[in-house]
C-alpha cells in the first residue's frame, strides 16, 4: 500500500459507487482516514467495510442537517478534515426544456448545486482554522457546454464551476485549495442511465454511438477519473487551485 496520504483525514461524498467510490478507494489505500458519505445506506455500508477504517455516513447532501452532520462526524472521529471530494450528483431526467417539470429542474439544482455549496460551506468552516486542505469538486464537460436535452444537469454544473471559483478565492489565504474535475463520457450507472433515456428502444446502441464519437474511441472508466481526482487532492498539485480540469478523452478539444 502507497502511504501517500497517510494521517490524512478526508471525506468523500457519493462514495457508494462510480467517482466517490474510485476515489475513496484509492485514498484508504494509500493511507488516508476516509468519512465515505452517500444516501444508499446498504451500498455504502457494504463498500465501507471493505476498505480499511473508512467511516460509513448516511446522509441526503441536498440537506442542510445532513451535510453539517457528515462534517461533524468526521471531525468528532478524526479531529480534522484535510481532503474533501465534493462529489455526490445525480443526472435527473433528459428532456428538451418544454418538456421539463419544474420539478425536474430543482430535483437535480438541489443536489448538484445546493449540495456542493452546502458541503464546501461546511468543509471550509473547519479548514479555514487548519489553514489548509485540498477540494475537488465534481463538475462535468456539461459545466463548460451546452445541451439541448439537460438543461438542469448543465445549470447545475455551471454552478459547480462557479462555486469551485469562488471558494478558491476565499479558501487562498488559509493555503486551501480548490478544484473541479470536468469528466466526459465516463462508463458508469449514470452514463448507463443516459444512453437509456436518450434511446429506450436500443440503449446499447446508443452506448456504442457515443463511444465512437469520442476521439480516444471508448468511455474512460471511474478508476481514470480517480487518478486526476486524488492527484488534484495531493501535494503534487500544491499551486494549482480555482481550475476545472477536464476528462474527456478529447471530446472537447
Amino acid at each position: 500500500m502507497s502511504a501517500g496520504f497517510a494521517g490524512k483525514v478526508a471525506i468523500v461524498t457519493g462514495a457508494a459507487a462510480g467517482f466517490g467510490l474510485a476515489v475513496a478507494t484509492r485514498l484508504a489505500r494509500e493511507g488516508a482516514r476516509v468519512v465515505m458519505v452517500d444516501r444508499a445506506a446498504e451500498a455504502l455500508r457494504e463498500r465501507a467495510g471493505a476498505l480499511p477504517g473508512a467511516l460509513p455516513v448516511v446522509a441526503d447532501t441536498s440537506r442542510e442537517a445532513d451535510v453539517d452532520s457528515y462534517v461533524e462526524q468526521a471531525v468528532e472521529r478524526h479531529g480534522r478534515v484535510d481532503l474533501f471530494f465534493n462529489n455526490a450528483g445525480i443526472e435527473g431526467r433528459w428532456a428538451p426544456m418544454t418538456e421539463l417539470s419544474v420539478d425536474d429542474f430543482d430535483s437535480v439544482m438541489a443536489v448538484n448545486a445546493r449540495g456542493v455549496f452546502l458541503g464546501l460551506r461546511a468543509v471550509l468552516r473547519v479548514m479555514k482554522p487548519q489553514r489548509s486542505g485540498a477540494i475537488v469538486n465534481t463538475a462535468s464537460m456539461a459545466g463548460i457546454r451546452g445541451g439541448a436535452v439537460n438543461a438542469p444537469y448543465v445549470a447545475s454544473k455551471h454552478a459547480v464551476v462557479g462555486l469551485t471559483r469562488c471558494a478558491a478565492l476565499e479558501g487562498a489565504p488559509y493555503g486551501i485549495r480548490v478544484n473541479a474535475i470536468a469528466p466526459g463520457h465516463i462508463d458508469t450507472r449514470m452514463a448507463r442511465n443516459l444512453t437509456a433515456q436518450l434511446d429506450p428502444d436500443d440503449p446499447q446502441g446508443m452506448y456504442e454511438r457515443i463511444a465512437a464519437s469520442v476521439p480516444l474511441g471508448r468511455y474512460g472508466t471511474a478508476e481514470e477519473v480517480a487518478n486526476l481526482a486524488v492527484w488534484l487532492l495531493s501535494d503534487e498539485a500544491s499551486y494549482l487551485s480555482g481550475s476545472t480540469h477536464l476528462i474527456d478523452g478529447a471530446v472537447n478539444a
